[in-house]
């Protein structure tokens, strides 16, 4: 079975907390990946289940460092999808910054392990 993809910009929000941050109160890296791969990944649900995934390409830029109680924007845009790979541009901004500063951006790819399980839209 097919699944279709549109190009999308998708967004997912979260608060920093105590729980999240270091000795230094900001935000542990760690942590900023794993809330960035899960955002990317939700989109690919169906394909993640039938284990049609592999990562390949993973490239993270940090600019700034998120703090305590800091509200961050994931931002997450295919920037290439073809029936063997997908790419997507991963930007984090601080929302309740005055001009939404930017935390990091990222490339995630993944390889389709088999090639008819995505349906290109047109």
């Amino acid at each position: 079975m097919n699944t279709q993809y549109s190009h999308q910009r998708n967004t997912y929000s979260f608060n920093v907390v105590k729980s999240d941050v270091n000795q230094h109160k900001t935000l542990q890296p760690s942590l900023l990946y794993a809330k960035m791969e899960s955002a990317v990944l939700n989109s690919l649900t169906s394909l993640k289940e039938k284990n049609d995934l592999r990562q390949h390409v993973f490239k993270l830029d940090m600019f700034k460092n998120a703090k305590l109680k800091d509200r961050l924007k994931i931002t997450h845009t295919v920037r290439k999808l073809s029936t063997s790979e997908i790419l997507f541009s991963v930007e984090v901004f601080k929302e309740n910054s005055p001009n939404n500063e930017i935390v990091c951006a990222a490339t995630f790819g993944y390889t389709l392990k088999r090639k008819d399980a995505i349906n290109l839209a047109s």
